[in-house]
């Protein structure tokens, strides 16, 4: 894990920062990144003690099995513009599954989630540190399963989690798959910096689990009701009302009228 021969990126993952254990692979990044280590910077672990995904909810990271990785990144952009990186980051991840088996067909859930028939693959958590109107770096941490068996997921994740092997019956090279990802995500992340989300809507369109589908996003205990209508230009979900279109930054989307358990 501590080498990536596939890797064809000229910055991002060139400094490979590899751990047995960590904490947080983002708590990690964030250091770097208050200590001014440069963007491009890749810290990896093996297996996360206290990984976190969107509102603080705990990530299942047994060991050897699957990649978690955060990245550190300085973009020189515009505070609005921040926001629309998880999806970014989510197509690069969908684009690199797609290129290791073209069976497979990742589906992005907004706004941060990769799901392969109806069930988690991975998870995206981009956190931002800023100042005034500038941004002064953004973590990006990915939790992707890999190798997990179906055996190895704690019950109550047996209907909501999957992994590439799950998905296939075969094993993976982690250092593969974790390359396929950086050299998908380095070409979409320089780009997003000069054109912004536009420019990618088309392929994340391709992809969008939610679209057309009547959906209920919970905004911190407010829920509101909608068919999802696609994604906007600065990362907010469009979704039809019956009054009218609302755009949606924030919140959790669940699939039907009635709230369920996130995936």
């Amino acid at each position: 894990m501590k080498d990536l021969p596939l890797l064809q990126t000229k910055i991002i993952g060139r400094d490979l920062r590899y751990c047995e254990s960590t904490g947080s692979t983002n708590r990690d990044c964030e250091k770097l990144a208050n200590e001014g280590t440069p963007e491009g910077v890749v810290v990896i672990a093996e297996t996360q003690t206290a990984g976190r995904g969107r509102q603080t909810r705990e990530w299942f990271s047994p060991k050897g099995v699957n990649l978690y990785f955060s990245l550190l990144l300085r973009p020189d952009v515009e505070l609005a513009r921040a926001a629309s990186l998880p999806l970014v980051a989510g197509l690069a991840v969908a684009e690199a599954v797609e290129s290791l088996d073209a069976g497979l067909e990742p589906r992005i859930k907004w706004p941060n989630d990769i799901l392969i028939g109806g069930r988690k693959v991975c998870g995206i958590l981009c956190e931002m540190q800023a100042e005034a109107a500038h941004v002064r770096a953004i973590i990006t941490g990915i939790g992707l399963n890999v190798n997990l068996r179906e055996e190895s997921l704690p019950e109550e994740l047996h209907p909501r989690a999957t992994s590439l092997f799950m998905e296939t019956g075969r094993s993976f090279a982690r250092t593969d798959v974790l390359a396929a990802v950086l050299n998908r995500f380095e070409p979409l992340y320089t780009r997003w910096q000069s054109e912004g989300l536009a420019p990618f809507l088309p392929a994340i369109r391709k992809r969008d689990l939610l679209y057309g589908t009547t959906i209920s996003i919970d905004r911190l205990g407010d829920i509101v009701t909608g068919t999802a209508d696609g994604i906007q230009e600065d990362g907010a979900l469009r979704l039809q009302t019956t009054g009218g279109i609302l755009p949606v930054y924030s919140g959790e989307a669940h699939i039907g009228t009635v709230p369920t358990i996130d995936v």
